[in-house]
């Protein structure tokens, strides 16, 4: 782990405990009044762990997990859930870890505005849309890859990252 405790503890805290906060304080009166809507945004690192994405993919698939389960326990009362899992996005959280991490702006990043239309236009498609999927509402885009080969591919995919920024961590 390459940062501090206590970062790992903000990222969980924002992450986990934040969004469960706003689900149970937001979620209980659309059930109450039998109608509303909830988008839980998660990350593609909310399907398999991977080197330098230890915690971070962790709480995304708290989040990933959570959309789930409150989408099965609320459907039939009237409220949508979607957990919206996202790829690489231009949001400000972002590019502050690019920045960080040395690298450029540049590549290919989804707007937030369309990702959000897509996901409010999909709102009652849950329990999960996959932004930028060929099949938004499929299953993991490791497919039958085992949890162990998934793993692997995810370090891979962060460590050519790295490399290919010039970053090298």
């Amino acid at each position: 782990m390459d940062k501090d405790l206590g970062t790992h503890l903000e990222l969980v805290h924002r992450n986990c405990t934040a969004v469960l906060e706003a689900a149970y304080r937001f979620g209980a009166p659309m059930v109450a009044r039998g109608r509303g809507g909830m988008v839980l945004v998660t990350s593609g690192a909310a399907w398999a762990g991977g080197a330098t994405l230890a915690t971070y993919g962790a709480s995304k698939a708290f989040d990933l997990v959570l959309a789930e389960g409150l989408w099965a326990e609320w459907r039939g009362q009237g409220v949508d859930v979607l957990g919206l899992v996202l790829g690489r996005t231009d949001t400000p959280s972002h590019r502050r870890m690019r920045a960080a991490d040395g690298e450029s702006y540049g590549g290919d990043l989804a707007d937030p505005y369309d990702v959000a239309e897509e996901a409010l236009a999909h709102l009652a498609d849950g329990p999960t849309w996959i932004h930028g999927s060929p099949n938004p509402t499929g299953g993991s885009p490791f497919g039958v890859l085992s949890r162990r080969d998934a793993v692997l591919a995810m370090s891979r995919g962060a460590a050519t990252s790295r490399e290919e920024n010039g970053t090298g961590r």
